[in-house]
C-alpha cells in the first residue's frame, strides 16, 4: 500500500512539474498572438536559441581541437553526452535534448518535494515544490539547456547528503559537477554533513570519503580540456575571449558593473541586469532568515557556496538562470511565517515566469 502511494506521489509530482512548465510556455506563446503550430514553432525557434546550437554541435561532433568551434570547450560535457546517447534512438539531437531536459525536470520536482519534506514536513514541502516550479526562469529546464539535468542532480545529491547516503551522494555530486560549474558547490554541504555525522558517532567512517567523488566531475572536465586542447585550463582562455568575454572578478566589482550597465540600458536592465542584482541581495537576506528559522546549516552553506561561485562571473549575463540552482531558497521560502508574503511571492514568480518566457519566444536577451 505504501509503495503504491509513493508511486502515485512520484507520478503526480513528476507530471505536475512538467505540466506547469509547459503551461507557462504555451500561455506565453498564446499571449504573443501567434497563429501557427506551437510545436513546429517551438522546434524552429529554439533550435537556434542561446546555448542550444552549441550543445547540439557537441552532441554530434564532440569538442573541436582547433578552429572556430574550439571555444565550445566552455560547455560542460554531461548533457551533450546524454544527448548523443538519446540521439541514437530519436535521430534528432534537439528532440533528444528536450526529452532529457523534461524527464530530468520532472524528477527534480519530485526530489524537491522529498528534500523539503525531509526538513519541514509534508505541508511546507508542497510550498517548496510550488515556488520551485514557478521560478521565473524555469523555462530553461524545458529547452535544450543543461538546467533540467543539473537541477535534478543537485537536488537529489542534497537529499542523499541529508539522508547520509554517502556513496549515492558522491556519485550524484560527481555527475552534477560534470554538468555545470556550480556543481562543485555540493562539496561544501557534503563535507559539513560528513564531519557532523562522524562527530556524533565519535569515530571515523570510511564511507564518508565518498563525498570526495564530487570534485572528480570537475577534474574529469579539466582532463577533457587537456586531452582535446592540450591545456587543463583551456576553457578559461576561451571564456575570456569573444563571444563569452567571461573572467572571474570580485563579486562587488561584478555587481557594480551590472548596475552601471543597467543605468545605461533600461531595456536590458529589466531583462538581465537589475533582476540579478536584486536576486543577489534577496538571496543573502533569505539565507540569513533561513539561519534564524533553523534551516539545516548544510543547506545554508550550499546556498552561500552556490551564490559565491555564480557571482564570480565577470560577464554576468545569466545570473537569474544560475540562481535557479540555489535550492536553499525554495526551502527557506517554505518556512516564511506570513502566508500573505508567501502568496505575493508566489504570484510574482508566476507572473514573471510568463513575462520572461514571452521574452524567450520573442528572442529577447533572456539568458
Amino acid at each position: 500500500m505504501a509503495e503504491k502511494k509513493n508511486v502515485k506521489l512520484f507520478l503526480e509530482l513528476f507530471f505536475g512539474t512538467i505540466l506547469i512548465h509547459w503551461l507557462v510556455v504555451i500561455l506565453s506563446y498564446w499571449l504573443l498572438g501567434e497563429d501557427g503550430n506551437i510545436f513546429v514553432d517551438f522546434y524552429n525557434k529554439f533550435t537556434e536559441t542561446g546555448d542550444t546550437p552549441h550543445y547540439m554541435y557537441i552532441a554530434e561532433n564532440w569538442y573541436a581541437s582547433s578552429g572556430e568551434k574550439a571555444n565550445l570547450i566552455v560547455f560542460y560535457p554531461l548533457f551533450p553526452l546524454l544527448m548523443k546517447i538519446v540521439g541514437f534512438l530519436v535521430r534528432d539531437y534537439f528532440v533528444a535534448g528536450v526529452l532529457i531536459s523534461n524527464v530530468c525536470m520532472g524528477i527534480s520536482g519530485y526530489y524537491m518535494y522529498r528534500l523539503a519534506k525531509e526538513e519541514l514536513g509534508a505541508s511546507k514541502a508542497m510550498d517548496s515544490f510550488i515556488i520551485y516550479v514557478l521560478y521565473p526562469f524555469g523555462a530553461f529546464m524545458v529547452l535544450v539547456f543543461t538546467e533540467g539535468l543539473s537541477m535534478m542532480l543537485v537536488i537529489m545529491c542534497l537529499y542523499y547528503i541529508r539522508k547520509k547516503k554517502w556513496a549515492v551522494a558522491g556519485i550524484l555530486g560527481l555527475l552534477a559537477s560534470l554538468s555545470k560549474s556550480q556543481g562543485i558547490a555540493l562539496l561544501v554541504p557534503a563535507v559539513y554533513e560528513a564531519i557532523i555525522y562522524m562527530k556524533n558517532k565519535k569515530k571515523f567512517d570510511i564511507k564518508t570519503l565518498s563525498v570526495f567523488l564530487i570534485p572528480c566531475g570537475t577534474l574529469m572536465y579539466l582532463l577533457i580540456n587537456k586531452l582535446v586542447l592540450g591545456d587543463f585550463l583551456a576553457f578559461a582562455k576561451y571564456e575570456s575571449e569573444a563571444p563569452w568575454y567571461n573572467t572571474s572578478n570580485w563579486i562587488a566589482d561584478n555587481i557594480s558593473q551590472q548596475f552601471g550597465m543597467g543605468m545605461t540600458n533600461y531595456t536590458l536592465a529589466l531583462e538581465i541586469y537589475w533582476i540579478q542584482i536584486f536576486l543577489y541581495f534577496a538571496l543573502i537576506i533569505l539565507l540569513l532568515y533561513g539561519l534564524k528559522k533553523k534551516v539545516p546549516a548544510s543547506l545554508i552553506a550550499f546556498g552561500g557556496a552556490h551564490i559565491f561561485l555564480s557571482f564570480l562571473h565577470g560577464w554576468l549575463i545569466s545570473g537569474p538562470r544560475y540562481m535557479m540552482g540555489c535550492v536553499t531558497m525554495y526551502i527557506v521560502y517554505a518556512v516564511i511565517d506570513n502566508k500573505y508574503v508567501k502568496g505575493i511571492i508566489a504570484l510574482l514568480f508566476g507572473l514573471l515566469a510568463v513575462f520572461y518566457t514571452v521574452g524567450l519566444w520573442q528572442g529577447q536577451a533572456i539568458m
